[in-house]
């Protein structure tokens, strides 16, 4: 174990009192929380370390991963809390759906795309009330707010001053009907661990009301993983449908979201010092040309002006 890593004391006596366990750290780039994995006769167990003990963000996560467990949602079983700043859970493993899908066979595919929609189904019944905050209108213009100030900031184009886009954003924002199911928040393929036949959902304390279609789109268009001829798998019945108006809603959500990401990945990649995240920027503006020419709305212009100029 490196020395300069500092484990909590109560983590400490955990291993003390398991003699010939072995710690070892789990790369996580992005949280703010550290992950190891503890080997002990036989048996792992993944530790969750916050970086100061902090009692309501772990109540929060457990009330979080209790609703899941409730309605037949499969997440890492919760073995032990310490001090309210370690969470032992067990080991789900490492084989990520991102991985798992690029070495599958199409009919691994298929099954995992089942696998998926079949949970993307039992979180949309999730009682909404369940949920304590809400994806609104208000939060996904500071997202867009966001972008600007990450993404936009360092990638300028002439004709599109930040203003108009920030409005033509704004537009967007409202355009997508309000918040009204449960929600995972992260659902992607990063988030999502493959073990035999199951699929198991981590990252999940930041659950809440979101548009219908959230976590649909944010794993139909994934950054980390293109699907492909195979994205209208995860909501057959809607393709089959036609419904134009459902079609679009899902395509405003998708861009929303997609932009969001670019955000994000702009902001780890130059202030966290994450420069990996760079590497799904392209991704994600092909996901956004792709809505923007789907949705060809008139109200999207500097929006389209802005994206399809881009790298040209």
């Amino acid at each position: 174990m490196p020395r300069e890593i500092k484990l909590p004391d109560a983590l400490l006596k955990f291993i003390a009192c398991r003699p010939g366990a072995q710690i070892q750290p789990i790369h996580s780039e992005a949280s703010q929380r550290r992950f190891f994995r503890i080997s002990y006769r036989k048996t792992n167990l993944v530790v969750m370390v916050y970086p100061e003990p902090a009692p309501a963000e772990v109540e929060r996560f457990l009330a979080v991963h209790e609703i899941y467990r409730a309605h037949g949602l499969r997440v890492p079983a919760v073995e032990e809390v310490l001090g309210g700043q370690v969470v032992i859970q067990e080991d789900a493993g490492d084989l990520l759906l991102q991985r798992a899908w690029r070495a599958g066979s199409a009919g691994k595919r298929r099954y995992l795309l089942e696998v998926c929609r079949d949970i993307l189904g039992k979180l949309a019944d999730v009682p909404p009330a369940l949920a304590k905050t809400r994806l609104d209108h208000t939060r996904q213009k500071w997202e867009m707010d966001f972008f600007l100030a990450h993404f936009f900031s360092r990638r300028p184009l002439h004709g599109c001053g930040e203003d108009s886009l920030r409005e033509s954003l704004a537009t967007l924002v409202e355009a997508i009907e309000p918040e009204c199911v449960f929600a995972h928040r992260d659902f992607h393929s990063r988030n999502l661990l493959v073990k035999g036949n199951e699929i198991i959902m981590v990252d999940c304390q930041d659950s809440l009301l979101a548009p219908r279609y959230y976590d649909l789109v944010s794993l139909a268009f994934d950054s980390y993983l293109d699907l492909g001829a195979d994205r209208g798998r995860l909501f057959p019945s809607l393709v089959a449908s036609g419904a134009d108006r459902e079609l679009r809603q899902l395509r405003l959500t998708a861009l929303q979201r997609n932009i969001k990401a670019l955000g994000t990945f702009a902001y780890q990649t130059h202030e966290r010092r994450h420069p990996a995240y760079a590497r799904y920027i392209p991704r994600t503006l092909r996901h956004i040309r792709s809505h923007l020419q789907v949705l060809a709305d008139p109200g999207l212009i500097i929006l389209s002006k802005y994206f399809f100029a881009l790298n040209k």
